[in-house]
């Protein structure tokens, strides 16, 4: 469909003069003598497809690190000049929004998003209490997330989280790590989307991803005395039920009980793994002093 020029015309001027004045104010009389009326002018069409291109790209329509469609694309669904949209592409390749790679076509760029993670890191790397401040801003983050996902999910959004929560108990079922682990993320960045707050779904595609993958994925790597997946499986469901019934309070409960669980988990088997490493240079130690008994 072309893009259409939408242009806000005052009542109070001749509809030919717009956009053919030298200067943006136009004087008329009235019963309370002169008035200035500034002329609105008609966006460049260049500038309503950068506003078209910005919006995909910031509520995820063109992924992060994925391909847009090519030049001849966009013009042909606009309807106008390839130029047009190419001095588009160009602004957002200027500022970092875009790649463009030879032969291949436009990216959205990682390269912000990539900054912003590596300052996060950095800072908390000098927190010495860092990973309990993170499970305590994730535990309440992604309750709100999940409270709002269940006042705002549509039918659609409930499709995605139910298609993560089957996927995910399918990887625990064959044992597959990598894809628990993809699940499990993929799981709750829908709750994030289902919320319909693009801060939210930015926090959690960013940085809550991050602390995830440094945190939270560990918890199906241990080796444990007790497989957490039966509960993680339960969990998920208890989740994802309170937001297909739009039990809000009930969702946030469920996903702090959630992130409770996985945080005293990682606790636990991070101890018994330091426990049990004491105990075998105990017992290397044991050998030794026997090494040489007849």
């Amino acid at each position: 469909m072309p893009i259409l020029t939408q242009v806000a015309i005052s009542d109070d001027l001749p509809h030919h003069i717009i956009g053919f004045e030298s200067s943006p104010y136009r004087k008329h009389e009235g019963n309370e003598g002169i008035k200035m009326t500034k002329l609105v002018r008609p966006q460049k069409i260049s500038d309503q497809i950068l506003s078209i291109l910005e919006e995909r790209i910031a509520t995820g329509v063109y992924e992060e690190g994925g391909k847009i469609p090519p030049e001849r694309t966009l013009a042909e669904e606009f309807g106008v000049s390839r130029p047009s949209v190419r001095v588009a592409l160009n602004i957002l390749i200027a500022r970092q929004v875009l790649e463009a790679r030879q032969g291949d076509g436009y990216y959205v760029s990682v390269k912000p998003q990539q900054d912003f993670l590596q300052s996060w890191q950095e800072l908390l790397g000098k927190h010495s209490n860092w990973e309990t401040d993170v499970f305590d801003f994730s535990c309440h983050i992604e309750g709100c997330m999940a409270s709002l996902a269940a006042e705002r999910r549509t039918d659609a959004d409930l499709k995605r989280i139910d298609f993560w929560r089957q996927k995910f108990e399918s990887a625990c079922e064959s044992g597959h790590l990598e894809h628990q682990t993809e699940a499990d993320v993929s799981f709750h960045q829908t709750i994030a989307d289902a919320a319909h707050n693009i801060l939210f779904s930015h926090l959690s595609g960013g940085l809550l991803k991050m602390l995830y993958r440094q945190t939270r994925s560990s918890i199906i790597y241990f080796n444990q005395t007790e497989d957490p997946r039966p509960k993680l499986i339960a969990q998920h469901r208890a989740i994802y039920e309170a937001i297909l019934e739009r039990r809000p309070a009930d969702a946030a409960e469920a996903a702090k009980i959630h992130l409770n669980y996985v945080a005293n988990s990682i606790l636990q088997n991070r101890e018994y793994k330091s426990r049990n490493e004491h105990a075998d240079t105990l017992a290397q130690n044991d050998l030794k002093r026997v090494q040489d008994w007849k």
